[in-house]
């Protein structure tokens, strides 16, 4: 079983039919595949093969009305805020990021992640994949060193311990591991990140 994670294409449709080449059972957006709302249609063209194995998160650039309409005119299936079940794992998922200095579309607060997140506890072990990554990693890290990830989302996987986390939204730290007690985290950036099991 082959599942192809992705994130912040941002209207790079070159980009995404490389991902789309990559032969996989599930492919998963975690986010970004337009810039504030715009390119979002040549993308579901390049992707509208896929149909229901293509499940989408909107980033911080998409809002979740946008990512939804775009999922039922597309055949794709909307993820956010959602648990699923693919290969007998749960998987759960959340679009948007903590706030930025960008002033973008799809940004929660702390307390808005905090809530979110605990309707997406599921039973161990479960896979989460979301936009944005876990505050004081090698995933967040931007300019200067300074970290932007969510300090909430750190605390949360510190104590639900999900066996995997997948993210994007920092580009600079795309295909950076770390791991948090027993969670693998990964910031699946544009290339993509292939999980086999």
């Amino acid at each position: 079983m082959r599942v192809l994670i992705f994130s912040d294409i941002h209207g790079d449709t070159r980009a995404l039919a490389r991902v789309v080449a990559q032969p996989a059972d599930l492919y998963i957006s975690a986010g970004d595949l337009s810039t504030f709302g715009r390119g979002l249609e040549p993308c579901g063209q390049t992707l509208h093969p896929l149909g229901q194995r293509l499940w989408v998160l909107p980033g911080n650039h998409e809002t979740a009305e946008q990512s939804g309409e775009f999922c039922v005119r597309h055949g794709f299936v909307d993820f956010h805020r959602q648990v699923r079940e693919f290969g007998g794992r749960r998987w759960a998922g959340l679009g948007y990021s903590n706030p930025t200095p960008f002033n973008t579309p799809g940004e929660y607060t702390e307390a808005e992640i905090a809530k979110a997140l605990i309707a997406l506890e599921a039973p161990a072990p479960f896979y989460l994949v979301v936009h944005f990554p876990p505050h004081g990693t090698a995933l967040d890290r931007v300019w200067l060193g300074k970290h932007a990830g969510s300090r909430v989302l750190r605390e949360w996987v510190e104590h639900v311990q999900p066996a995997y986390l997948f993210c994007g939204h920092i580009h600079e730290c795309a295909g950076k591991r770390e791991q948090i007690g027993a969670t693998q985290c990964v910031n699946v950036g544009k290339a993509g990140f292939l999980l086999e099991f």
